[in-house]
């Protein structure tokens, strides 16, 4: 697996040191923008899944499509308060669209941090 943390929020890097257990055998590119990073990975770690946060530009869903084309699975975050609001984001849209997503969870803090609100599975067809 590889996290690619641009802002050092999945792992908690402080000098380089991940201070969150991300699990073993976890490659963290730390301080990378996503884009780079997804494509940094599938070229030379060979990762079965590449996770990221806050997808959302279009360099982050061309990296996204070319780790879907190369067998990695995504594992990624963006923000939507609902699946109206996902859809109007125009790249997202596109990503979904294309396929990108198997899985759609919808996150809030009602009851607190993380409250799972809706898991979709989501077909493209």
């Amino acid at each position: 697996m590889v996290v690619v943390d641009e802002r050092s929020e999945i792992a908690g890097c402080y000098q380089g040191v991940p201070q969150l257990d991300v699990g073993p055998r976890t490659d963290i590119l730390d301080g990378c923008p996503k884009d780079i990073g997804m494509m940094m990975a599938i070229r030379a770690l060979s990762p079965q899944v590449v996770v990221t946060d806050e997808i959302g530009r279009q360099g982050d869903a061309e990296a996204v499509m070319e780790c879907i084309h190369a067998g990695v699975t995504i594992i990624s975050t963006a923000h939507a308060g609902n699946l109206e609001e996902l859809r109007q984001r125009p790249i997202l849209r596109k990503l979904m669209a294309d396929g990108a997503f198997k899985l759609i969870i919808i996150l809030s803090r009602r009851h607190g941090p993380g409250n799972i609100e809706q898991v979709i599975r989501w077909d493209a067809s």
